[in-house]
């Protein structure tokens, strides 16, 4: 029976998305919000990439429907 180090349990990377109110959902359509988060065997947190954080512009929530959240940000001239 051969037993893993810490460093050899394995783990998995997961993005936890959150809506407007700062909840975890698991629907994207209505996250504004995500964190990519490594986790080990059990479930738990081991690992945060803030990196590869995201997060929704707020302009564009606010912006009319045809308005993308991909639109370039407006620099203070």
């Amino acid at each position: 029976m051969s037993f893993l180090s810490d460093s050899e349990q394995p783990t998995r990377i997961e993005t936890f998305l959150y809506d407007a109110d700062g909840n975890r959902t698991e629907e994207e359509s209505i996250a504004v919000r995500g964190e990519v988060v490594e986790l080990d065997a059990d479930g738990r947190v081991t690992a945060r990439h803030e990196h590869l954080d995201w997060a929704v512009d707020p302009i564009s929530l606010e912006g009319d429907a045809g308005e993308l959240a991909t639109r370039p940000k407006h620099e203070p001239n």
